[in-house]
């Protein structure tokens, strides 16, 4: 497989601020959800060109961003049900969904749960869909809706139901039939939801974590959720099995103790394309952590560490996903939470699965400073 960074992709100019049809043109984009505190939301779209990221527009979503919250929680998702595809942007500050079919950014509406978060400021609100449902975790009111996407990316509430607390990270299964959830620092559990073909989830647990697990990440046969622990210490990450009825077997840890490097916290985390590696953001200490990772005997080792750069303006990171959607993944887009505004750190990812941060990185978001989550596109497949 070429290296991503070698493919030379030519492009038709685009307006920014426009609503063109942009993911109709060939290339790879990473879009942000840049979620700023108590007033108009927006979603920045890049496209990755020669090693660096270009604005090529900044999508007004029509609801108020939160300004912060939980670092794990997707705030911004794409998903595929059918020949539809659409992007899906939370905006906390007004508990709303804003929704859009691809290519053309046509915009389906907002959408909201009652039962949900009010509006108001720091409010964490997390999206997860597969298939035809999308998943929404409310922050403030510690529940979760569920919505069926419709045609052109419209949504119904199908229903909501109570968690064990806030949820912290959320991601199903590719079979779309189990809800896996972290609750993050000072909670100390995980949950999965069995979901049924109309939407309805039943939980399962909640089941005992050791360090705060929080985001999640799933592997591409669905039998391993893997999380990040909000610990404020070196990176520890928690594997637990995911039964086929859609319960949680004996959870495994690795690391806390140093031997996954010495980065600080572990809350955001993400499995590359081919599954040889597992990717960390380290959200105090401003790094990401490169691990091998195994599924067969179960293992994780450590292959390297990197710091960002400007960690001068990074307040601290959140997200982090690969740019493509098989092999190694190229590159790593990672969410940094920053001041003046929002920026995108741009890492290459090393034979070895080690990362360099590219020159010129990390790229102006031109919103806001809460910049926490962001999505791939073309996505991964799992």
């Amino acid at each position: 497989m070429k290296s991503l960074f070698s493919l030379t992709i030519a492009m038709i100019a685009i307006v920014v601020l426009s609503s063109t049809c942009i993911f109709a043109q060939a290339g790879y984009y990473v879009v942000t959800n840049n979620d700023p505190s108590s007033s108009p939301n927006s979603a920045t779209i890049f496209q990755l060109k020669n090693k660096s990221l270009d604005i090529v527009n900044i999508l007004q979503t029509g609801g108020n961003g939160g300004g912060g919250g939980d670092f794990a929680l997707p705030r911004v998702i794409l998903n595929k049900t059918g020949s539809t595809q659409c992007l899906f942007i939370g905006d906390a500050g007004t508990s709303d969904i804003a929704a859009f079919q691809l290519p053309g950014l046509t915009k389906a509406g907002n959408y909201k749960d009652p039962k949900g978060n009010s509006s108001g400021f720091g409010y964490s609100m997390g999206l997860a869909a597969r298939g035809s449902l999308l998943f929404a975790a409310y922050g403030v009111t510690a529940n979760i809706g569920v919505f069926e996407i419709g045609a052109a990316c419209k949504l119904t509430l199908l229903g909501t139901y109570n968690a064990a607390t806030s949820v912290a990270g959320l991601r199903v299964t590719p079979d779309g039939k189990t809800l896996v959830v972290g609750y993050g620092y000072g909670e100390n559990l995980v949950d999965s939801f069995s979901v049924s073909s109309k939407g309805v989830l039943t939980e399962n647990g909640p089941y005992p974590g050791l360090n705060g697990p929080a985001g999640v990440d799933i592997t591409s046969d669905g039998k391993y959720a893997v999380f990040g622990d909000a610990t404020g210490g070196t990176t520890q990450i928690e594997i637990y099995p995911i039964n086929s009825n859609g319960t949680l077997g004996t959870e495994t840890s690795f690391g806390g103790d140093g031997s996954l490097g010495a980065g600080q916290d572990s809350s955001s985390v993400w499995i590359n394309p081919n599954e040889e590696f597992l990717y960390v953001a380290n959200n105090l200490s401003k790094q990401v952590t490169s691990l091998g990772f195994s599924e067969n005997p179960l293992s994780l080792y450590y292959a390297g560490i990197t710091t960002l750069n400007d960690t001068g303006e990074i307040i601290s990171i959140g997200g982090l996903t690969t740019a493509s959607p098989s092999g190694n993944g190229g590159a790593i887009y990672v969410a940094e939470f920053s001041s003046p505004n929002g920026l995108v750190g741009l890492l290459q990812i090393n034979p070895d699965g080690s990362t360099t941060e590219v020159p010129g990185s990390p790229f102006n978001d031109g919103e806001s400073s809460a910049l926490l989550s962001l999505a791939a596109y073309p996505p991964r497949s799992f």
